[in-house]
């Protein structure tokens, strides 16, 4: 859960006291982080250490670990190989000073990276479940050939972060809506919404990916000015109609909607022919029948319009030839995944 400045501010000031700077060195030296058990045994009596968050685990909140290394050695075979490697769990980071810190080839497990200052911090090439990253400050992370499992960046800032080749499942968050894009940054938002939507895509995840597919949209849209009519025609067409080609279901609700009102009118107008004889009953099902048939462009012939309908029948066919081409695209689209 996100502290307030108040409690991140005490949290922070912990390790610059004499104490603080003490157990930071003990920390760095002995590698205390990699086990709870061990992390107890060294250190006892700090600030907050038996808070309830941290009281099974790793108490890092607030520390200033820029740059640190956090891999070591691990050593693969009886021949002494050995292979650098960052091995963590349950480690509470968070607001913690971690900016330029390097995580690369980690497995890392159940660690809260809440409100941390991340910048520059390199992930490359792990493995990381079940983190959160709420509210931290992830500019230009390196995240490249890293594997996310049921991670949360709601609120994090994520500028220029670097997502080439990470692997993501569908538990993992970045929230429905990107910090920038609720700070009005719409050109930046539309950036990270495309950068995101190519890592769920990498991983399969297409309908995630249409979902931050619409956001980039938005954002895009967003940026003209509201007083200008292509904002609007944007929004009717691409976001109204169709979702920015993400939802069908739009597409046939508008479809549905026209021939219903089509028909509606035609069957007000008396102006419909049967077999070119004037109707005794022009009722709503022989007016929905030609709506449908003129929607769709079938154009039996039995039953056609006079007077000004012609122009309503007209401009029916070409919304209802527009709409079917449409929904073609975004069902096949759904279906044959580039």
């Amino acid at each position: 859960m996100p502290y307030s400045k108040e409690k991140l501010e005490k949290l922070r000031h912990r390790w610059t006291t004499p104490k603080g700077k003490k157990v930071l060195k003990t920390i760095k030296k002995n590698r205390c982080y990699l086990s709870p058990a061990i992390f107890r045994e060294n250190i006892s009596n700090f600030p907050g250490i038996n808070d309830p968050e941290v009281k099974e685990g790793i108490d890092l909140r607030g520390a200033p670990l820029s740059g640190f290394d956090f891999r070591v050695p691990i050593q693969e075979d009886d021949e002494g190989f050995s292979e650098d490697l960052v091995l963590i769990s349950n480690v509470n980071f968070a607001g913690a000073i971690l900016k330029h810190s390097n995580f690369q080839d980690g497995k890392i497990y159940e660690c809260n990276f809440e409100q941390a200052e991340l910048t520059h911090s390199d992930f490359n090439n792990s493995t990381i479940n079940n983190c959160s990253f709420k509210e931290a400050n992830c500019t230009a992370i390196n995240l490249r050939g890293s594997k996310l499992v049921t991670c949360d960046f709601s609120k994090a800032t994520i500028k220029d972060i670097g997502l080439d080749t990470t692997i993501v499942d569908e538990k993992t968050s970045f929230g429905k809506y990107l910090k920038s894009e609720e700070e009005n940054l719409y050109h930046v938002a539309a950036i990270e919404y495309k950068q995101i939507k190519q890592m769920y895509k990498n991983s399969s995840l297409h309908d995630v990916a249409d979902h931050f597919h619409y956001r980039e949209m938005v954002s895009k849209r967003k940026k003209i000015k509201k007083s200008s009519p292509s904002r609007w025609m944007n929004f009717i067409f691409g976001d109204l109609l169709c979702k920015y080609g993400t939802s069908f279901h739009r597409v046939l609700l508008w479809s549905l909607g026209t021939i219903v009102l089509c028909g509606t009118l035609f069957s007000h107008s008396n102006s419909l022919l049967f077999h070119n004889k004037p109707l005794p009953d022009n009722s709503f099902l022989d007016s929905l029948y030609f709506s449908i048939v003129t929607f769709t462009t079938l154009g039996y012939g039995d039953y056609h319009a006079v007077g000004a309908m012609r122009f309503l029948a007209a401009s029916e066919s070409f919304i209802g030839a527009t709409l079917m081409a449409l929904f073609t695209v975004i069902v096949a689209r759904k279906i044959i995944r580039d």
